[in-house]
């Protein structure tokens, strides 16, 4: 697979999974004003606040997998081998990290 549609995949199921926290912490939100004002259950707010807190983890691995592809698809383009590149996108990682 290409270095630009390996890109455009992560951009897209991050973007998604983006998506699904957003509505998720909408749903939450809903679910506590339904459980405080109505008598709702605060189990469909904790499945719906788990659910979101998923979808923002998965979202934000999806980005750092996009930001790894670029980094070492750029370095690779410059000369380096894969493993120096893997290597300097680790150390990279943890300082930022």
């Amino acid at each position: 697979m290409k270095t630009k549609s390996k890109l455009v995949i992560l951009e897209l199921i991050g973007g998604l999974f983006g998506w699904a926290w957003i509505i998720a912490s909408l749903f939450v939100l809903y679910y506590i004003v339904m459980a405080v004002g109505f008598h709702g259950h605060w189990s469909k707010a904790l499945l719906a606040f788990v659910i979101g807190a998923v979808s923002k983890w998965m979202a934000k691995g999806f980005k750092d997998n996009q930001q790894r592809v670029s980094f070492e698809a750029d370095l690779i383009e410059k000369g380096y081998t894969p493993q120096e590149a893997g290597k300097m996108w680790i150390s990279r990682y943890l300082k930022n990290g």
